[in-house]
C-alpha cells in the first residue's frame, strides 16, 4: 500500500489484515491508499497526507468512530473530506453531504465502491451495482462450490459478493484462486471455511476485475482453492451420510 506521499484514501482499522485488504481493493480500483491502525494514528496521517477519503472501521478502539468523525467535521481542513463508516451503528452527526451512507446488508466492496464514486470521476468501480455483475443468482440454485469451480476453470479474477442474513461476505479471486475472504469478524482462513460449509440461502454477484491490479493484494487465504473445494466436498458427503448412518445404527 502507498505509505504517505499524499495518498488519496486512508483506511483506518485496528485489524491490520482488513486494513491492508481494503486498501488493496482501493488501489486495484485506481486510487492510492494508506492505512492507520487507530484514530490517533489516523489524525497524524490525515494532517500529513490530506486524503480525500477516510474509511473508518466501526470497531475502532482508541478513538470511537464518532469521536474521529466529529474531529474531522469540526476541523475546516477536513470538513469536506469524504468519510465512510460501514455498518449499522453510525455517529448521530453522520449523514451529511460528505458522509457515505451504505444501506445495511451490503458487503465491504459495496461500501468502498460507493465511497470511491463520491470522489468523482468516471473510473469508480461499480461493485455496488447489480447490473455490472458478470454473473449473479441464488445460492440455492447454484452452490458456492460450483461457482468457485467455474471461476477456477476459467481462471477468473474479481470479487464474489455474497448476501445472506446479517453477515454479507465477499471473496477475492485472482486467476481462479481465492486470495482473500471476509465474513464478519472471522480471519480470512476461517471465513472461507465457514462460507464453504454454510448452507444458508442467499444471493451472489461476481464482478470481474483485471488480474494484474490484484497482483499486490495481500493474501489472506494461502490454501490452494482446489484443496479447499475438495475439503468442502468431503464435508458435504459426510454431512449427507451422517443422518443415514444414524438411522441404520438406531435400527
Amino acid at each position: 500500500m502507498t505509505a504517505g506521499d499524499g495518498a488519496a484514501c486512508l483506511v483506518v482499522s485496528p485489524h491490520l489484515s482488513r486494513a491492508l485488504s481494503h486498501a488493496a481493493l482501493i488501489e486495484a480500483a485506481g486510487w492510492s491508499a494508506s492505512t492507520a491502525a487507530g484514530g490517533l494514528h489516523a489524525l497524524t496521517q490525515i494532517e500529513r497526507e490530506k486524503p480525500r477519503l477516510v474509511t473508518i472501521d466501526p470497531s475502532l478502539e482508541d478513538l470511537s468512530p464518532a469521536d474521529l468523525h466529529e474531529i474531522l467535521r469540526d476541523d475546516p481542513a477536513t470538513a469536506e473530506t469524504i468519510v465512510l463508516i460501514p455498518g449499522a451503528q453510525r455517529p448521530s452527526r453522520y449523514g451529511g453531504p460528505f458522509d457515505v451512507t451504505v444501506p445495511a446488508g451490503l458487503t465491504a466492496p459495496d461500501g468502498l465502491a460507493l465511497a470511491l464514486q463520491a470522489l468523482g470521476g468516471a473510473g469508480a468501480p461499480r461493485w455496488h451495482d447489480p447490473e455490472s455483475a458478470a454473473l449473479s443468482g441464488e445460492l440455492g440454485s447454484l452452490p458456492l462450490t460450483d461457482i468457485l469451480l467455474c471461476a477456477q476453470e476459467l481462471q477468473l479474477s474479481g470479487l464474489l459478493l455474497i448476501y445472506h442474513g446479517v453477515q454479507p461476505a465477499h471473496l477475492v479471486l485472482r486467476r481462479g484462486e481465492i486470495i482473500d475472504a471476509e465474513c464478519g469478524d472471522r480471519p480470512a482462513p476461517q471465513a472461507i471455511t465457514h462460507l464453504l460449509s454454510s448452507r444458508a440461502p442467499g444471493d451472489f454477484r461476481f464482478h470481474l476485475m483485471p488480474p494484474d491490479p490484484l497482483g499486490a493484494y495481500p493474501r489472506g487465504v494461502n490454501t490452494p482453492t482446489s484443496r479447499l473445494l475438495m475439503e468442502a466436498a468431503v464435508h458435504e458427503d459426510h454431512a449427507h451420510a451422517t443422518p443415514n448412518q444414524s438411522a441404520l445404527e438406531a435400527s
